[in-house]
């Protein structure tokens, strides 16, 4: 499953995970790994999974990802880990046995020193592995275990499921919080009705996710990365638009970017929500949705100033 060529020969550090949205739970794990691997002289990598185990197991009700695969393993190689291994979860791979799980995971040739993860982290059949099946693993193979506390923050757990409640709520600071870095969003520039260009004089870039959890409707300031990496502020219209009342009323991501001109179709972006500033609502006429587009652009100008 490794590329062992990448791996072989080396002294390893594992952290192993699903690792979504690499929060700052995740993030004690990895600084887990890192100190291991200093102790040892050792390579500090991960080992995440794609698609996300629940998909697999849980077909019916899969999650949406905070962020997608390539972020992930940015993250990842951010925050310290020099090697990044994805493994293919399949069913085949969730029914073997718990030591017949971690000899698959396992397998290349390097020197394993040392296995990091969750204290709760469970896997293998039923999922019936745990600390203790790893403990014995690692002794079995004289290497160190160590389980890593879950992170507690306002008396709960962090973990990716509740951020992502959290965003889907509304709650961008507190999701901000979890992370250790404002929630952005990734999406596809895609043509959208033009309206805004033709009727309104702001245009906007549709922005077509494929991961990320959308917060509620509204109005937000906003920073947007372009892919030339130069951040520009912004504002997004997060809705069905309703005061064009389109057929189907299909939820939309527009993106305005202030003082940009460009080409961005087909471009990736990256959302950065700033604040929330008012609900989407409906407006009588096209003339009283400009005015209040106007007074919505000077508050983000506004925004922006403060943070300069």
């Amino acid at each position: 499953m490794f590329q062992k060529r990448i791996f072989s020969g080396r002294k390893m550090i594992f952290g192993i995970g699903v690792f979504d949205g690499v929060h700052r739970g995740h993030r004690l794990l990895l600084d887990a790994v890192l100190r291991l691997a200093d102790e040892f002289s050792a390579v500090p990598a991960a080992i995440t999974f794609a698609p996300h185990p629940r998909k697999i197991l849980f077909p019916d009700q899969p999650p949406r990802l905070l962020i997608g695969l390539q972020e992930r393993i940015r993250l990842l190689k951010k925050y310290g880990m020099q090697e990044v291994a994805v493994i293919p979860f399949t069913r085949e791979l969730a029914s073997l046995p718990p030591e017949e799980f971690l000899n698959n995971l396992t397998d290349f040739d390097g020197v394993l020193c040392g296995i990091c993860v969750g204290s709760n982290w469970h896997f293998g059949a039923k999922a019936a592995g745990g600390k203790k099946e790893l403990q014995a693993f690692a002794d079995a193979r004289g290497i160190r275990f160590e389980p890593v506390p879950e992170l507690e923050w306002q008396g709960e757990t962090v973990s990716s499921t509740r951020i992502r409640r959290a965003i889907a709520a509304g709650r961008l600071k507190e999701a901000g919080e979890m992370l250790g870095r404002p929630y952005r969003l990734t999406g596809t520039v895609v043509h959208g009705y033009r309206a805004a260009t033709s009727d309104l004089a702001c245009p906007t870039a549709n922005l077509v996710t494929e991961e990320g959890i959308l917060p509620p409707d509204g109005v937000y300031a906003a920073k947007a990365f372009t892919p030339d990496g130069m951040e520009h502020w912004g504002a997004v219209n997060l809705g069905i638009a309703p005061t064009y009342r389109r057929p189907g009323g299909e939820r939309r991501l527009e993106l305005h970017l202030l003082d940009y001109s460009g080409d961005l179709y087909d471009k990736e972006l990256s959302v950065e929500f700033v604040r929330c500033l008012r609900p989407e609502r409906a407006f009588p006429d096209t003339e009283a949705l400009r005015k209040q587009i106007t007074q919505d652009i000077a508050e983000i100008r506004k925004l922006q100033h403060e943070q300069l």
